[in-house]
């Protein structure tokens, strides 16, 4: 679910081993192209710190989705038709 520049994520699952670490890659590259300023993943696991993710206070929180809500993401930013390469969407979030 989005809202502006906010986009706020589920837990992900998966068939195959470390695909949801793929999908999310494609998705934060997806969210960055689109302008979105705060992901919110609910939960701070040790893979999601590799990728610049960490704990806010409430107040922090609070001001960084305010914030967020006043951006104007787009999820379709990126065309939903064409593959991205993984080689791709990983540099496009560094």
């Amino acid at each position: 679910m989005s809202l502006g520049g906010a986009f706020f994520g589920e837990s992900l699952f998966h068939r195959v081993r470390d695909a949801s670490k793929i999908a999310l890659v494609h998705l934060v590259a997806r969210l960055k192209a689109g302008g979105f300023v705060l992901l919110d993943t609910q939960f701070v696991t040790d893979h999601l710190k590799t990728f610049g993710a960490r704990e806010l206070t409430r107040r922090q929180y609070h001001r960084q989705l305010e914030a967020a809500l006043l951006a104007n993401g787009r999820f379709a930013a990126l065309p939903a038709d064409q593959a991205i390469p993984g080689t791709q969407a990983q540099q496009m979030i560094l």
